[in-house]
């Protein structure tokens, strides 16, 4: 069975979840600018991934500080 696009998208989330939980986060002055780079390599507009970054952190930050 192929995959969708969609499902596809719902691994590549699943994944990424799961390796910052595991990893952790680290956010610091050059944050940004990485996040800036990252942009400029894979073609993502910079607004999008500060966008998901944040919501993936306060997702984090909800889920064991509360």
């Amino acid at each position: 069975m192929a995959l969708t696009p969609e499902r596809e998208g719902q691994i590549a989330l699943i994944v990424v979840k799961n390796r910052m939980e595991k990893e952790g986060v680290m956010i610091n002055k050059s944050t940004r600018r990485e996040l800036g780079n990252l942009a400029k390599e894979t073609g993502i507009d910079i607004s999008e991934l500060l966008e998901l970054t944040r919501k993936f952190v306060l997702e984090m930050v909800d889920k064991y500080l509360k």
